[in-house]
């Protein structure tokens, strides 16, 4: 009877289509502009970069969900584990962040600079307000029913994405020879940790953590007909041999196969989203290794446009414009979403459907208003939260060892919170606090993660100064 559940629950969740509306969510403007510039700089050590990067801007997310997959209350219940005010707070500053503050204007912004100007030749007025009004129709009529995201994100906008990229980097292969240039200082002593910081700042791991519980609802929706239908047999079955009511036993195990059968799938999901998320900075990385020049580019958006003039001509402008087009929409598109689910969980008397227009007017509003404001207040708030993020993932990844030992949560994060918060308010404020000189003799703060070593020692004091009887969620 077990295994047939197992089947029944799963039979409709397809990861593949579940991937690709994970890799289309990651896959923002930034993502496909940090790995050419990383390419070229990094020359002779773009195996060790690249690998480092890759690290940090796949492996880390992709965690991000699975740890999300695997709370009885997603993002909400990780927090819980530190306080349950911190867990409010994060995941509030969270969702701010990679939303309306920041993540959804910030690539609407993009996929109107880079796309939607290469296509229409209207006055910039005219033009940016027929952009928005098209451009977040479509993500409110994507976003306001969940079920849709995997008929028209999974098995449309994705592959045809995929497409766009892959004759970008396929022309590339064939075309252009990779440089043999000498790394630039960032990369020339210690490219592998330079990898990994650069993959540090996509901040993907913040957005992990909102994904995941999109992914999550969609599986569940996907599965649960299956799972009521299960049920029903089983307890149509079961009152053939039984004579009492046995639908709550039967409803317990049918919500226990749907747990394993969700972190089954969102774990597949994950793998898949990761596979071509890898291919695809892989194959720009190249690009931007075989485009060097010794004067350099100012970012990787004019180093990709050059390459896509070099290698098609006038359509390289097209199709160049297409893919930051279809980037954009659909990261904004998962964050709507992302962010209307959350509000909806903590505030339910309002409809997710209410939800999805408040984020979407919201952020069509603030893309008109221009990123300069924006970045001022998210950007630092972004990077608070990312080291906080990393800590509490890579504890939660050990929750089965670590769930009678709670102070390994208060006092590990709560290190890295500190640290975070000290470097936040040291560059709003533009001030050196007495204490940076100690901070600066830790290990690794050259590079940027001098909260590392701190957070790992106070963890282990944390997990060995008490065990409780009754284990955290």
């Amino acid at each position: 009877m077990k295994t047939s559940r197992s089947k029944a629950v799963s039979a409709k969740a397809n990861p593949l289509f579940l991937g690709f509306m994970l890799l289309s969510f990651f896959f923002g403007a930034g993502n496909l502009i940090f790995p050419p510039m990383l390419g070229m700089n990094s020359g002779t050590q773009f195996t060790p970069a690249v690998i480092g990067f890759i690290a940090t801007a796949i492996a880390l997310p992709l965690l991000s969900l699975i740890v999300v997959a695997k709370s009885t209350d997603g993002l909400l219940g990780i927090g819980r584990r530190v306080h349950p005010a911190f867990a409010y707070i994060f995941a509030i500053l969270v969702y701010l962040s990679i939303g309306v503050m920041y993540g959804i204007p910030r690539a609407a912004n993009v996929g109107y600079e880079m796309g939607f100007q290469q296509f229409v030749n209207l006055p910039d007025s005219m033009s940016l307000v027929l952009y928005v009004i098209v451009f977040f129709s479509t993500c409110y009529l994507s976003s306001v029913r969940s079920g849709r995201l995997i008929d028209f994100i999974g098995k449309f906008l994705t592959p045809i994405l995929l497409i766009f990229i892959a004759l970008l980097c396929g022309l590339a292969f064939i075309h252009l020879t990779p440089g043999t240039q000498a790394p630039t200082e960032q990369f020339a002593n210690n490219p592998l940790s330079a990898g990994i910081i650069e993959g540090y700042f996509t901040l993907d791991a913040l957005a992990g953590l909102a994904f995941g519980s999109v992914l999550s609802a969609t599986i569940i929706q996907i599965m649960q007909p299956s799972v009521s239908a299960v049920s029903d047999e089983g307890q149509i079955a079961d009152s053939k041999l039984l004579y009492e009511d046995t639908s709550h036993e039967d409803e317990a195990v049918s919500q226990a196969v749907m747990n394993q059968e969700l972190v089954k799938v969102m774990i597949q999901s994950s793998l898949v989203a990761g596979f071509f998320l890898g291919l695809v900075y892989l194959g720009l990385a190249w690009v931007g290794l075989s485009m060097y020049q010794e004067q350099g580019y100012d970012n990787g958006a004019v180093l990709l446009s050059s390459a896509a003039r070099l290698l098609m001509g006038d359509l390289g402008n097209f199709v160049l414009g297409m893919i930051v087009l279809l980037a954009c929409l659909t990261t904004c598109i998962g964050l709507i979403n992302a962010c209307s689910s959350f509000a909806e969980s903590l505030f339910p008397t309002i409809s997710y459907k209410v939800y999805v227009m408040i984020f979407t007017v919201t952020g069509a509003v603030i893309s008109n208003l221009g990123l300069a404001p924006v970045l001022a207040i998210a950007v630092p708030i972004m990077m608070f939260l990312y080291p906080i993020s990393i800590a509490l993932v890579l504890l939660s990844l050990l929750h089965s060892v670590l769930a009678h030992r709670p102070l390994t949560y208060v006092f590990g994060v709560g290190t890295t919170t500190l640290f975070a918060l000290n470097a936040t308010l040291s560059d709003l404020m533009s001030v050196t606090f007495p204490w940076q000189s100690l901070i600066n003799a830790l290990p690794l703060t050259d590079v940027g993660l001098g909260w590392v070593v701190p957070t790992i020692v106070m963890a282990l004091v944390g997990f060995f100064a008490k065990r409780v009887d009754t284990p955290i969620a």
